[in-house]
């Protein structure tokens, strides 16, 4: 069964289903409606969800701080990292104004020496800095990160996790353990803030701001904020219960918050800057990390989603954040591109109803995203718009990305590159000269409201794609045009 699925996830996979889809309309439409309409009603309930989460749970009790001040071991898992990024991170953790730490740094599976000897040289210069090479080392980050944990010094009672491209705060330790305020409290996390070294990367920076804005901001009412993987600290006898850093989702940071959720532990989520972090603004490494936590989100939501009776309170939460980036608009699209095949073939009635079904779903997404935007701290009117922009640029990874997670299939973890490397920007055509085309289809049917609707997306791909090109690539990069669906 799982074969079959996975085969639904190649291009000749797209092709059957596209041919079902097709045979499903001609043959009984109504079927299709049928599944249109729950497929609908269950977008309603996950952005109904989302709506939830924003209204809160309850008011936070007041605010305790933590006066004890136990050792850290900060833990800097690194992988093909440019030796002068790593070392300059290094330097900022040993300016912080906390005495209590050690430093384990991690390479796992650096395939050049010239990337990770640098590194080690420099640590061996240091008292409380260890460096540690492993070769043909399993699970990616989550196994660096275990590694680290079983040679963390007996004496620390967290650990505190860092990517190799963050630049703390002098004083980011130091607040992250005031914080540890209840002693149900597993986990902190901090925003995971990035470098904004241009206006035109405004926009990008806000789109992944609205995460923490939206969701953390909000779930930390019922303390039910998720793991983010990097400035994060953790208490090493809540994460030794729930058997150390998981080994079963790409997105490890997610999985490691939803078995402290369910274990009864507390996620604290504290909106203040502590560090800030380099964007993937090439649209190349975005789309890779934007990928990777849509697939291991799904992996996460498919345990985590089955069990709402621990805290139906903290399963909205998780269940909200772990589908963030997910939009559910495969199958309309999928239906949209069918309409459009078949329209030669279809009646007036079964055009509108599903293309017109399909577009009701599309709003329902685009209007809840948007009111998101504007219930974010400090974004408005015409910045919440091109952020939303930003979001809708990447709306078919979103809706198909998450597809493969659903049925077991498994997927390598992808790093994003932090070598500045500048690639051609990819502009997909198939959005806008489908809905172009559905527009002209619409006016063969004498149907004005599925032209608007058709007319109104097409306008709308060319604007999100142009505007994210211009915000990405300015004008220096090359252009390529390409037809796929994602």
């Amino acid at each position: 069964m799982k074969s079959i699925l996975n085969f639904f996830y190649t291009s000749w996979g797209y092709i059957a289903l596209i041919l079902l889809l097709c045979i499903g309309i001609l043959k009984a439409p109504y079927i299709i409606s049928i599944f249109l309409i729950g497929l609908i009603c269950c977008i309603c309930l996950l952005e109904a969800m989302k709506f939830k989460l924003w209204l809160g749970f309850h008011k936070p009790s007041d605010v305790l701080v933590n006066e004890t001040r136990p050792m850290v071991s900060v833990h800097l898992a690194i992988c093909n990292e440019p030796p002068y990024m790593v070392i300059s991170t290094l330097k900022e953790i040993l300016k912080q104004e906390y005495a209590q730490i050690e430093i384990i740094v991690v390479d796992n599976n650096t395939t050049e020496r010239d990337s990770w000897v640098p590194v080690e040289d420099f640590c061996s210069t240091l008292p409380n800095v260890r460096f540690f090479h492993l070769e043909k080392w399993p699970f990616f980050k989550s196994g660096a990160l275990n590694f680290a944990r079983k040679v963390t010094h007996r004496n620390a009672e967290f650990v505190f996790v860092i990517d190799a491209d963050y630049r703390l705060t002098p004083n980011a330790l130091e607040l992250a353990v005031s914080n540890f305020d209840r002693p149900n409290t597993a986990l902190v996390q901090f925003p995971q803030a990035y470098q904004c070294d241009s206006k035109r990367h405004v926009p990008l920076i806000a789109e992944f701001d609205h995460f923490f804005d939206f969701y953390c901001f909000k779930a930390d009412t019922c303390h039910g904020a998720l793991a983010t993987g990097t400035l994060s600290l953790i208490k090493i006898t809540a994460l030794d219960k729930v058997g150390g850093w998981p080994t079963n989702s790409i997105t490890e940071d997610a999985e490691l918050g939803a078995r402290l959720q369910v274990a009864g532990y507390d996620i604290k989520y504290v909106p203040r800057i502590i560090g800030k972090g380099i964007a993937p603004i090439e649209q190349e490494d975005f789309i890779k990390q934007r990928k990777r936590w849509i697939f291991g989100n799904v992996q996460t939501l498919m345990n985590y989603s089955m069990r709402p009776w621990h805290n139906f309170e903290k399963w909205v939460s998780g269940v909200s954040q772990l589908t963030a980036w997910i939009n559910m608009l495969g199958m309309p699209i999928l239906i949209l591109l069918c309409c459009l095949m078949l329209t030669p073939w279809l009646n007036q009635a079964t055009f509108v109803h599903l293309s017109g079904g399909a577009y009701i779903a599309y709003w329902i997404f685009i209007l809840s995203k948007i009111v998101q935007l504007q219930l974010d701290q400090g974004r408005r009117g015409a910045g919440a718009f091109r952020t939303f922009l930003i979001h809708f640029s990447s709306l078919d990874i979103g809706a198909f990305d998450w597809w493969p997670a659903m049925w077991g299939k498994n997927r390598p973890f992808i790093r994003t590159n932090k070598n500045k490397v500048r690639s051609d920007y990819k502009v997909n055509l198939l959005y806008p000269f489908l809905h172009l085309s559905l527009f002209f289809c619409a006016l063969g049917f004498d149907s004005i409201i599925i032209a608007v609707n058709a007319f109104t997306f097409a306008t709308l791909h060319v604007m999100a794609t142009r505007f994210d090109y211009l915000c990405r690539a300015g004008t220096n990069s090359q252009i390529a045009l390409n037809l796929k669906l994602h």
